[in-house]
């Protein structure tokens, strides 16, 4: 399944692009939430918890082009990848991108919550956001650990995947669950309500699902991909395949990459703390004009 050393540059270099694109706008964005307080709501923490696991998506899925390296043959490196080193690897580009997909999962049930039981929703405390962002990361490390553990030592290769990718289609019906459950009650709730936090939270509610949406499409065609792959082999050829992996790769990496794109689109306070923070920044890089120049 080799390559030519040129479409093997091409095709890493687009990914290392992508991935260094994720870092830097999820980093921009972590900046925005901690220099501004009116960005930490109690509604934003997990929205802020989504943005660190994206970061992290793009960080250090750096290293998964270079698996690729390995794994496909190509000749513009040569490369011997331990056992242990394909193992962090893995577990990095199982464990990131699958707690960003959870925490999805748990935005759209907050945001069911928010909208059918708005006074209890009101009442829950800081702490209980903060033990629900440390089970995220618990229950998806866990998962990726079973993952290679099926990768390692598994009848079949290919159950990992499907393990992983089961998982995934449970979040996915959790979301559909819950934004379904959140146009019913827009759509047929007796007594709407009109004053300003219930119109903050409506509006918050439909940037989440605009974001979960733009995400789950950008993320299904690689799960799809990973349950049919054996059925798909006879159809294409090697290379093939691997310009399909590749694509469906570099789509999926940039569901982490929409998520700030929509808060600029969406929400005012994160656009207007954006355009101050550069701002400032061109304040400071301004030359300074000595005054005899006046």
């Amino acid at each position: 399944m080799q390559l030519s050393s040129s479409e093997c540059i091409n095709w890493f270099a687009v990914i290392l692009t992508v991935c260094a694109a994720i870092a830097t706008v999820n980093l921009l964005s972590i900046i925005l939430f901690i220099k501004n307080r009116s960005l930490r709501t109690r509604a934003m923490y997990l929205v802020i918890n989504l943005t660190v696991a994206d970061m992290f998506v793009g960080g250090f899925s750096h290293f998964h082009p270079f698996g690729f390296l390995s794994i496909f043959s190509c000749d513009i490196v040569k490369m011997n990848l331990s056992l242990e080193l394909k193992v962090i690897i893995i577990f990095l580009f199982v464990w990131f991108p699958l707690t960003s997909l959870t925490n999805i999962a748990v935005i759209s049930l907050d945001c069911m919550h928010a909208t059918i039981r708005p006074f209890r929703h009101r009442l829950i405390k800081k702490w209980v956001y903060g033990v629900t962002i440390a089970g995220v990361w618990v229950l998806t490390a866990m998962l990726s650990t079973a993952t290679l553990i099926l990768w390692q030592y598994g009848k079949e290769r290919s159950y990992h995947n499907y393990f992983s990718q089961s998982y995934c289609c449970l979040c996915l019906l959790v979301i559909c669950v819950s934004y379904s459950s959140i146009v019913v009650k827009f759509m047929c709730g007796a007594h709407p309500q009109h004053h300003g936090a219930a119109n903050r939270q409506r509006k918050l509610t439909v940037t989440l699902f605009i974001m979960t949406i733009v995400s789950l499409l950008m993320w299904l065609p690689f799960s799809v991909f990973l349950f049919i792959q054996s059925s798909i082999m006879k159809f294409l050829s090697p290379q093939e395949l691997v310009r399909l992996h590749l694509s469906l790769t570099i789509l999926y990496l940039m569901n982490s990459l929409v998520n700030p794109i929509v808060y600029t689109i969406r929400m005012p306070e994160f656009r207007k703390a954006l355009l101050l923070l550069f701002k400032r920044q061109r304040r400071q890089n301004a030359p300074d004009i000595p005054l005899h120049a006046l």
